[in-house]
């Protein structure tokens, strides 16, 4: 048995507790603290969808821990397939192969923190691939005309349009994708599709190119060089129908329609009715050829109300357009000659201003009565007395028609709003002004004037039929009467 004395453990302890021998030990026991490091530890591995068909793009999540706290690092590997994105992460992307069914791949993880790693394997057992398939057609921009040649790719997959812009391609794994479609000297045209199991995508593409097609541009006027706002040119597809392609002119009339495919283009110019004018709509056919063109129009433009002048006398009227015809809204004031009551013929023509029993014009046209009324013609010269251009309506189509527009009850929207007796007034929404301007009787007498309205029409029944207005009723009605009658006339412009 060994004894040590007081002294030497005394000498000991001093001993050890020396400077450098303190620093030995703190060296020695971090060394041992340092080489105490943790591995990581994988908790979970976790693939997602339970699906396994070929070509599917399968997510991968792995979950670690470490004890030490380390940041930790990760690193995805397979034997197969590929990682379309970074592998440094916690969750990853794998995109199996389309063609591996039947065959099992194993996905690896490696999981390190700085010294030391652990890693976990993942097997895969591909079955059949779910496939769907994508068909479509690639036109010009606003138009129904194809665009042939264009590449389509979407996945691994591609082909290209037909001669209609029209493409079908069929075994596409199911999920989603990037189309991109593309031609030389074209726009691109690239979005997100979705493919879905037994079924087809159908999808309808545009693009355009500035080297195949023409910008056209110029003004569109009326036939008296007058420049037309808002008129539009529609550029037509070849069947006909109307692209989205269109262009609206300025007040200056000018127009512009970009990227036209080149090729013959038929233009559709049109300009919407007003309450003064009417436009001819027409189509122009147009040779697009060259990168910009040209070309200035000419509409036709139809006044719907107004004035005209009769040259025979240059007497002015005013006029307008009621419904699909265009009439006189005052009476005809045309006077080549005058006669008294007392004188009329059924054959010959025969001029009458009420109340005026002369035969001078110049008095008869000075007369109250001929500026508010006009003149009284008898059938003969009601036959001839509207001015060139004009003519005398008939009471079944034109007289008709009109009472069919203005709808019911046609008097009183045909009836001025003045002069008519005993507040027998229309409100003449029509703007046809109807005057009573009364008549000439066969026997001779004027009558009426106040009270009624009587307009010549060119129809014969058993008896020449003249329309009727009445200050006691809101109706028009059908008259016959003797052709030796003096009644007012309305003339309608030709078509």
């Amino acid at each position: 048995m060994c004894e040590i004395g007081l002294n030497e453990i005394n000498h000991i302890l001093i001993d050890m507790f020396r400077p450098k021998r303190i620093l030995f030990l703190l060296i020695i026991l971090f060394t041992i603290a340092c080489a105490k490091n943790h591995v990581p530890v994988i908790t979970s591995l976790v693939c997602t969808p339970e699906n396994r068909s070929a070509g599917t793009l399968f997510t991968l999540s792995v979950a670690a821990t470490d004890e030490d706290g380390d940041k930790l690092e990760y690193r995805w590997t397979a034997d197969g397939g590929e990682f379309p994105d970074s592998v440094n992460q916690v969750q990853v992307k794998w995109k199996s192969p389309a063609d591996g069914a039947g065959k099992t791949y194993t996905i690896k993880v490696v999981v390190a923190d700085a010294e030391s790693e652990t890693y976990r394997d993942f097997q895969i057992l591909l079955g059949a691939p779910q496939l769907g398939n994508l068909e479509g057609q690639v036109n010009y921009t606003n138009f129904k005309i194809p665009v042939d040649l264009a590449n389509v790719t979407i996945g691994d997959k591609s082909s290209a349009t037909d001669a209609t812009g029209h493409f079908f391609i069929e075994g596409i794994v199911i999920g989603d994708y990037d189309l991109k479609i593309t031609k030389p000297a074209f726009s691109i045209f690239d979005s997100k599709v979705r493919i879905t199991l037994n079924d087809t995508l159908r999808v309808k593409v545009e693009i355009t190119s500035v080297n195949y097609t023409t910008k056209l541009s110029g003004t569109i006027s009326d036939q008296g060089g007058l420049p037309l706002e808002n008129a539009t040119a529609v550029v037509l597809n070849p069947d006909g129908t109307e692209s989205n392609l269109k262009a609206t002119t300025n007040a200056a009339g000018f127009y512009r329609l970009w990227y036209i495919p080149f090729g013959q283009r038929t233009l559709s110019i049109k300009k919407a009715t007003t309450e003064d004018n009417s436009y001819t709509a027409f189509k122009q056919v147009v040779n697009c050829q060259e990168i910009e063109t040209q070309l200035n129009l000419v509409m036709t433009r139809t006044a719907l109300r107004g004035t005209f002048t009769d040259l025979r006398d240059n007497h002015v009227y005013q006029f307008k357009t009621i419904g699909n015809s265009t009439w006189m809204t005052e009476n005809l004031a045309y006077l080549p000659s005058v006669s008294p009551a007392s004188k009329g013929s059924k054959e010959d023509p025969f001029y009458y201003v009420y109340d005026y029993q002369g035969s001078s014009v110049a008095d008869a046209v000075s007369s109250w009565y001929y500026k508010q009324y006009g003149v009284l013609y008898n059938l003969p010269a009601a036959m001839a007395a509207c001015p060139n251009g004009w003519h005398l309506p008939d009471s079944d189509v034109a007289y008709n028609g009109l009472i069919a527009t203005v709808g019911m009850p046609a008097g009183k929207k045909l009836k001025s709003t003045s002069a008519w007796t005993d507040h027998g007034n229309g409100d003449n929404t029509s703007g046809f002004a109807a005057f009573p301007g009364g008549k000439l009787n066969e026997k001779g007498t004027f009558i009426s004037t106040g009270d009624a309205a009587y307009f010549w029409t060119t129809t014969i029944r058993t008896l020449s039929i003249c329309k009727g207005m009445f200050y006691n009723s809101d109706d028009i009605i059908s008259l016959g009467v003797d052709d030796n009658s003096g009644l007012s006339v309305r003339c309608i412009r030709n078509n």
